[in-house]
């Protein structure tokens, strides 16, 4: 099969970016052609995948959504491609197959609740997301939608209206193999050594590059109700500024320690002893799902996607998005390794039904459905 692949980018940092790179690569090992149609590609492919690089003039981020696929539509040569495919939100002109990675208007509807849309509509970005989901979920836009939870399938039949036949639920996987390696104890000391933990420290872990939306703030606040020994661990490429000020202020400065983009994020998963994700949006949470391979507890929200898979009580705890709620949940498990240690147990198990082997049987049944239909209808 002769697949167009399109996303702004393809990398190892975003979580959208990560899956969509996981997906082409499976395709790819199964012996499909696939071409990568993208602005960047972190790290360039190796064959047999291939590159199209989508060229833009110099352009603010905020114009993103409604710049890139324009250029990709118009570059995209679809002679010799079976169907095309767009992963995420910048989707191609006259798509086949959208794979939806979020509903950006049930997140607009979340923070309205949450009383913090008045910055968000300052920022002209998010109305030209808007504007281009709108524009991808019209009828006739696409073929086939792929959600990646079944939360974020209901919240795109609610908003857009989509019907049931129309789109498929392909949840994203995870790499077992990276985040439970099997020198784990090793890698833990070493990490848990390079900043000073001593071995009796609760490592929190946080990961995540939007700090505001996945709950930073909660979780540095939480720090103010714990015992001294309880540390944070913060990875993730966003501006540390306001949340170290915040963490100055309550007195817990010292016990924050701020990463950075990491390549080797599966590291710091081995180094942790809970995850704390205290999130207003997620339609899949891969971080959590990370974190639950890696034999982590996962404390967190109740949002769509991630309660597809962590069990209160059972692999995780969910808490409400405070730092008093986060803070009672960290402090019973504190005091219980034994609990932790079940919980990260049937967090692993849990894990295990989520493969990227998975995703790719999950999108190529999608694509022989489009082309069968395709077939049906008298098109090539």
């Amino acid at each position: 099969m002769r697949i167009a692949m399109s996303s702004y980018r393809f990398d190892q940092q975003g979580g959208i970016e990560r899956a969509s790179y996981e997906v082409a690569s499976g395709l790819a090992a199964r012996g499909h052609e696939v071409t990568l149609l993208a602005h960047a590609v972190d790290p360039p492919p190796a064959p047999p995948l291939r590159w199209q690089r989508v060229t833009l003039p110099p352009h603010p981020r905020l114009v993103v959504p409604a710049l890139y696929p324009r250029a990709a539509s118009r570059q995209l040569d679809r002679t010799g491609v079976d169907l095309t495919h767009n992963q995420g939100g910048c989707a191609l002109l006259g798509q086949d197959v959208l794979t939806a990675h979020s509903c950006h208007r049930a997140w607009w509807e979340l923070k309205r609740l949450h009383g913090e849309t008045a910055r968000a509509l300052l920022n002209p970005r998010h109305h030209e997301v808007l504007q281009v989901e709108r524009l991808n979920y019209r009828p006739g836009a696409y073929q086939h939608v792929i959600a990646v939870s079944s939360g974020l399938k209901a919240e795109l039949q609610h908003h857009y209206g989509i019907p049931d036949d129309r789109v498929t639920v392909v949840p994203n996987g995870v790499d077992l193999a990276r985040f439970r390696p099997p020198d784990r104890a090793a890698v833990r000391a070493e990490v848990r050594a390079r900043h000073g933990y001593a071995p009796d420290d609760l490592v929190l872990l946080f990961v995540g590059k939007e700090f505001r939306r996945k709950g930073l703030a909660p979780a540095v606040d939480a720090l103010a109700g714990l015992p001294e020994h309880v540390r944070l661990l913060v990875v993730g490429g966003d501006d540390p500024a306001p949340y170290a000020a915040r963490a100055r202020a309550h007195g817990v400065r010292h016990r924050v320690t701020w990463v950075g983009h990491s390549a080797r994020v599966e590291d710091y998963f081995s180094a942790a002893d809970l995850f704390v994700l205290p999130t207003l949006y997620e339609s899949f949470g891969l971080v959590a799902i990370e974190a639950a391979a890696a034999g982590v507890p996962v404390v967190t929200t109740r949002v769509s996607g991630i309660e597809e898979y962590v069990v209160d009580g059972v692999n995780g705890r969910f808490v409400e998005r405070d730092g008093a709620s986060v803070a009672a949940v960290v402090a019973d498990l504190a005091a219980d390794p034994d609990r932790r240690a079940s919980m990260g147990r049937a967090a692993l198990a849990s894990a295990q039904a989520y493969t990227w082997e998975a995703a790719v049987d999950g999108t190529l049944a999608v694509y022989e459905r489009v082309l069968a239909e395709r077939r049906r209808a008298g098109r090539r």
